[in-house]
């Protein structure tokens, strides 16, 4: 039978209300009855009914701050998907979401946004953020405060977040690389396109690829170059790997852009001949490896990172669970035409 606060307070000699100040660590009663009351507490394994507190917090909303990076990167927008699930599902426990988005990926506009939460008393943030020293900080403050911060999908080494929610990068790369070695076994260029090198995400990505590709003596990286995930920009790269390497053979996509890479290969009538890995399973990589443009894809459930980073601060600030890993994994994926 469920211990209720009437019993614990009549097995107290309390009142219900000096209960319910210990158990929420709230001042104004003396030590002698606190652990009168904590004895009670724990030899009938109390603990405080989550739905209970999720509905007075409804009363007074907990505010949850998302920044998310430019959406024109249609990742973005099935990540958004995903967050809106979320808040949907939890706004009837006191759960209220405010989401901002970079225009760019400088961290001066990143900082800018976390000081507006951070003047907002949010409870906590998630965020995918940009990997500088002065973002850190910030960050640190932040968490020092008293808000629970979740990153997701690039990692930000010396923070203090509650967890992390994304794939081990350095791993996607180098199943890039092995894959490439797969689809041309005869040698040639590869052409590299990342998103920013202020990602820790692509940064790991195109360690991994690199480093693998080292060791092999057949296939070799002749240029990296960013987009910022902009498919204007993946077009004009792909153009000027094709004029510029007669012996050009595949490109690695590790972000967005990905029309822009198919049609400048059509322009240049090497679209079935230039092999593409790239990464995320989107409706235009969807539609591309069925249409044998792109070889394989490299999936990371954008959605699926959308919904946990909510649910993870939602069991943090109401149910008052920490998460049992820093690290949510997200497994890679790898897709092929017959699987969709």
């Amino acid at each position: 039978m469920a211990v209720t606060l009437k019993e614990i307070a009549s097995l107290a000699n309390v009142s219900r209300a000096t209960v319910d100040k210990v158990i929420h660590s709230r001042p104004g009663v003396k030590k002698e009855t606190q652990d009168r009351i904590n004895a009670i507490l724990k030899e009938l394994n109390y603990h405080p009914n989550p739905i209970g507190k999720a509905l007075v917090n409804s009363k007074k909303p907990q505010k949850i701050g998302v920044v998310l990076t430019p959406d024109y990167n249609t990742y973005i927008q099935y990540t958004l998907m995903g967050v809106r699930r979320a808040e949907k599902e939890m706004a009837y426990y006191g759960i209220e979401v405010s989401i901002k988005m970079l225009t760019t990926y400088e961290p001066a506009e990143l900082i800018g946004i976390l000081n507006e939460y951070h003047e907002m008393n949010i409870s906590g943030l998630a965020l995918l953020p940009i990997d500088d020293e002065q973002v850190k900080i910030k960050l640190n403050q932040m968490s020092q405060s008293g808000i629970a911060v979740v990153t997701f999908n690039s990692r930000l080494k010396g923070i203090d977040e509650i967890c992390f929610v994304g794939q081990d990068h350095y791993k996607g790369g180098r199943v890039a690389a092995g894959l490439m070695e797969k689809i041309i076994p005869e040698g040639g260029d590869i052409g590299v396109i990342i998103c920013s090198t202020n990602l820790s995400c692509h940064q790991d990505r195109l360690a991994g690829f690199s480093t693998r590709l080292e060791k092999n003596k057949k296939l070799s990286i002749v240029d990296i170059q960013e987009n910022r995930d902009r498919k204007e920009e993946a077009f004009r790269f792909t153009l000027k790997y094709c004029n510029q390497y007669p012996n050009l053979k595949g490109i690695y996509l590790a972000g967005g852009g990905l029309t822009g890479v198919s049609n400048a290969l059509s322009l240049v009538n090497k679209k079935h001949e230039i092999k593409i890995v790239c990464h995320d399973l989107l409706p235009e990589s969807s539609d591309l490896l069925q249409e044998g443009v792109v070889d394989f894809v490299l999936g990371q459930s954008a959605t699926e990172q959308g919904y946990q980073i909510i649910k993870i601060l939602f069991d943090y600030l109401i149910k008052e669970q920490t998460p049992k890993d820093k690290f949510f994994e997200i497994p890679v994926e790898i897709i092929i035409s017959d699987l969709l």
